[in-house]
């Protein structure tokens, strides 16, 4: 750290600033190599090569196979969503203080843009191993009349940004940094009149354009002070500093029995702001709202050998090879499409005549050509044509492999399924592509978490209370929200500030994964398979299954589905919206307006006694159902009974009728026996003239003799 008389050396500043350039100069070559690689034309040939066409009149083709591998790298980062998580640490803090810091930290990125720079580094960073961007305080808009904070690029960080001694990967503890600013000559003098618009050097050695813009390169010297405080222990148990703000409430406290407890000095880290140029300073030196330097740098493969400062990206290890296949394959189209054709060799007498065909030699389709037979003259003869050296192929094909290798893809994570293998084996070699490129995503991780050290810690100096904010969800949905705001605790009958972000310590934390848009499809999928388990999953969380549905009028739906949860008493209170809270509030204040009502737990006895007494009714009911049901079988039973019992009669009684007709009839036969024997005796003395009649009646008499 310096001191406080080299602060303000502008000589001796830099000297330093020369100092840590000349300590990174190697690495920033490398990430310069690495950059005009990747996107220079012809940056993919070595130098000594660049005027090959003019001395040997050779081809020189490039076959970039490095660039796909770092759009698949960055791709895969822009697919993931890194979201800063802020969590209480101690002190005052309260969980829904944290999720105000949450909310007003995506306030601040979305209003930056701030996934564009991040990505936009990244993919640098992917490429030479760093970059960065920072964290300003600035007005949002012309109209604006509060000051935010602001996520903001840096152009060409490689070129413009060097940091002090610092051991962490995010720089964190470095005290100093120097940022270089790129101003237009007519805008700098217009801007800085008094500076000699000397533009600050850069470590650069070489260019490798020509045709550039002109500019004046203005710098920044960014470094961290400390500066004493006084803190005060009060009575109530909080801690305030002896400045201003404490000056103005200090009364209110006294009034309300609040007494200073105990005192102590402790110095605080502040962040200050100084321009300037190779001349001298241009401007007094400023304090910022930070703790600490707000330039965010990003590394990957970082590492500290011998005190030295290392890192690099995917391109560096992969460059040489990449030259071998663009040279090899190059060659190989030499020796095969570019080279000279086969010729037929002969003399003028075997050509004479035949000079039409053989002009066409090449083209025409004719399977049989003439020539002049000349004795003592051997047959015209082919010689040359397209011979390629099959080696150039095995390089080739060995420099391809050597760029995937070198940068942890296989065929798998391109894309590419060459050997037709099984989804199984296509997953599992996409994983090791995916282990071998997690550093990026973990370099992205340290940098974000820092940036979102740098906004908590900021943000309370930036947003104070009274101040009206916008908190950002997740799901872009938001709440607009007062810091500070004062209201009166229905239990203890004080004031107490809603939103303090003054109070208490935060600690911040990053989470990374697949992008809010397949969270939502995966909650969905998640929500629907629980609730095929348990169905009362679907009706309790169907405010949020509905939310996470991407479809039009889903939105409206969800806040319907939300207010009968609400009104079911589904939903607990911790997860009720400042909206809904507010409702509930209203509601209760116009009940006490009104006549008390009775004890919940009469109103549920009662309930529980008119259950059991529509139960006994519902259970008398039933029996009596199934008495009547017996009663109307024994019924039925006795009404079959009574049917066979008349059944039973009527048999008898037409048996009785059988009998009384038989006996009828054989009476009658009987009169007429009798009639017939006094029939008889009065024939008797008459002559029987007829034997036949008489034997009849004889038969007859006989018959009912027998019966």
């Amino acid at each position: 750290m310096f001191s406080k008389d080299q602060q303000g050396d502008h000589g001796f500043m830099l000297e330093q600033m020369k100092k840590f350039q000349e300590a990174d100069h190697d690495n920033r070559e490398k990430v310069r190599e690495a950059q005009l690689f990747l996107n220079k034309r012809d940056g993919q040939w070595e130098p000594r090569w660049a005027n090959i066409n003019d001395q040997a009149e050779k081809p020189r083709f490039t076959f970039d196979m490095v660039t796909p591998i770092i759009d698949q790298i960055a791709g895969e980062i822009e697919r993931s969503d890194f979201t800063i998580k802020v969590s209480p640490a101690g002190s005052e803090a309260t969980k829904k203080i944290a999720e105000t810091y949450d909310g007003l930290v995506r306030h601040i990125e979305t209003m930056s843009g701030a996934v564009r720079i991040y990505n936009a580094a990244t993919k640098r960073m992917a490429v030479g191993g760093m970059d960065g961007w920072r964290v300003v305080q600035k007005y949002a808009d012309a109209d604006a009349f509060d000051q935010d904070l602001m996520i903001e690029k840096i152009g060409n960080f490689v070129d413009r940004v060097w940091f002090g001694a610092f051991e962490q990967p995010d720089a964190s503890d470095a005290t100093e940094c120097w940022v270089l600013t790129g101003i237009d000559k007519e805008v700098y003098k217009e801007k800085y009149p008094k500076a000699s618009g000397e533009s600050v050097s850069t470590d650069s050695t070489a260019n490798a354009y020509y045709h550039r813009q002109d500019l004046v390169m203005l710098g920044e010297f960014l470094y961290v002070k400390e500066v004493p405080r006084e803190l005060i222990l009060m009575s109530s148990g909080e801690v305030y500093e002896d400045d201003e703000e404490f000056a103005k409430v200090k009364d209110d406290l006294e009034r309300l029995g609040v007494t200073e407890l105990q005192r102590r000095t402790r110095k605080k880290r502040v962040v200050c702001t100084r321009l300037f140029d190779s001349d001298g300073w241009v401007g007094e030196a400023k304090e910022t709202v930070f703790s600490y330097i707000p330039v965010v740098p990003e590394f990957v493969n970082f590492d500290i050998i011998e005190d030295k400062i290392v890192y690099w990206g995917a391109v560096e290890k992969v460059i040489d090879a990449q030259r071998v296949f663009n040279y090899s394959l190059s060659r190989e189209i030499e020796e095969g499409a570019l080279a000279p054709r086969a010729k037929t060799w002969g003399t003028p007498e075997q050509r004479q005549g035949h000079e039409d065909t053989i002009a066409t030699l090449n083209t025409n389709t004719n399977p049989w050509q003439d020539y002049n037979h000349v004795d003592g003259q051997s047959p015209p003869f082919q010689v040359g044509g397209a011979q390629i050296n099959p080696g150039l192929r095995t390089i080739s094909e060995t420099s391809r492999a050597i760029i995937g290798q070198s940068a942890g893809m296989f065929a798998a994570n391109m894309g590419d399924n060459p050997n037709l293998q099984s989804g199984i084996a296509i997953k599992r070699l996409q994983d090791k592509g995916d282990n071998g490129n997690s550093k990026y995503t973990v370099a992205r991780e340290i940098a974000q978490a820092h940036t979102g050290k740098i906004l908590v810690d900021a943000i309370p100096r930036v947003y104070t209370p009274g101040r009206q904010v916008r908190i950002l969800d997740e799901d872009g949905s938001f709440d607009m929200v007062t810091l500070g705001d004062q209201v009166v605790d229905n239990e203890t009958g004080q004031m107490v500030a809603l939103n303090d972000l003054s109070q208490g310590n935060y600690d911040v934390a990053i989470t990374s994964g697949p992008s809010f848009k397949n969270r939502q499809s995966e909650a969905v999928e998640a929500l629907t398979n629980l609730g095929q388990v348990d169905p009362s999953v679907i009706h309790m969380a169907g405010d949020l299954l509905m939310k996470n549905i991407s479809a039009p009028g889903m939105e409206a739906v969800a806040g319907r589905k939300r207010a009968e949860l609400l009104q079911q008493g589904l939903i607990p209170p911790d997860q009720w919206t400042d909206e809904e809270k507010q409702q509930a509030e209203q509601a209760q204040a116009n009940a006490q307006n009104q006549p008390p009502q009775e004890d919940p737990m009469v109103i549920a006895a009662r309930a529980e006694e008119l259950k059991g007494q529509a139960d006994m009714i519902e259970a008398q009911t039933k029996m009596q159902i199934a008495q009547a049901g017996i009663q109307q079988k024994q019924t039925e039973l006795e009404i079959k009974m009574h049917e066979a019992e008349t059944k039973r009669l009527e048999t008898q009684i037409k048996q009785i009728q059988a009998e009384s007709d038989r006996a009828k009839i054989v009476g009658e036969i009987k009169s007429m026996g009798a009639k017939a024997a006094k029939d008889l005796a009065e024939a008797e003395a008459q002559d029987i003239e007829n034997d036949s009649v008489v034997t009849g009646v004889a038969n007859i008499m006989k018959g009912m003799g027998n019966g």
